[in-house]
């Protein structure tokens, strides 16, 4: 409530900066399909992105514990690459692989794969040194210590750098959207400011921000459902 009188006084005072909120509301309202069609190319992006960033950075995480002298070679070039910004990077993909998705695709999987891989890490260590030794006592697989007590302990870590990844990869898909396609959020986003169309420009911020929300619920709402404890 508060958000939305300061936003309207804010339109008030500058109407070509921020556009009154039912303009935007009457924008979506007008432009369904225009707006699902671009919110779908940039979540298409996003979640193969996801995908290829989460999955790649479990499975090093995997190694790296079971291997720790690897920790020390993997994590400097982790680090180098998380450091690096973003938008200098998509230029220089769409110029490598062409205008086509795989851009896009790159962009979320390395925004994705920092986080994931550290809570990994840090989460497959963080397990009980008694029912370690408990496992070892009872002459348990590298295999049972990994599915029955690494993962287990692991999953609260995991949870959390996936709600972190989800956004991420929202940002990541429209970030990269800015440069070398005419498709997605983040190309509405850049066209609409080029031609001053204020109205579908915040109105595409909405809808990004509203896609991040559902999709941070929807890890949530697993995460309730698979951590119990």
């Amino acid at each position: 409530m508060l958000l939305g009188l300061a936003w309207q006084w804010v339109a008030d005072a500058l109407p070509s900066v921020v556009p009154p909120l039912g303009d935007v509301a009457a924008d979506l309202v007008d432009q369904p399909d225009f707006y699902l069609e671009n919110l779908a190319e940039t979540l298409t992006s996003a979640a193969l992105g996801f995908v290829v960033g989460v999955c790649g950075a479990l499975m090093l995480a995997v190694v790296v514990v079971h291997v720790p002298w690897l920790a020390a070679a993997v994590m400097p070039v982790a680090v180098l690459v998380h450091s690096t910004p973003i938008l200098a990077i998509a230029p220089a993909l769409i110029v490598a692989f062409g205008f086509n998705r795989t851009p896009h695709v790159i962009v979320v999987a390395l925004i994705t794969f920092f986080p994931m891989l550290i809570n990994g890490i840090t989460g497959l260590r963080a397990i009980d040194p008694e029912a370690l030794d408990v496992f070892r006592a009872m002459a348990a697989s590298r295999w049972d210590v990994f599915v029955r007590l690494r993962v287990p302990s692991s999953l609260g870590y995991l949870f959390a750098a996936a709600k972190t990844c989800v956004t991420m990869a929202v940002i990541g898909a429209i970030v990269s959207e800015f440069t070398g396609t005419s498709e997605g959020i983040g190309a509405v986003i850049v066209q609409s400011t080029v031609y001053l169309n204020i109205t579908q420009m915040w109105g595409a911020i909405a809808v990004a921000a509203a896609c991040s929300l559902a999709l941070l619920g929807v890890v949530t709402l697993v995460e309730r459902l698979v951590v119990r404890w």
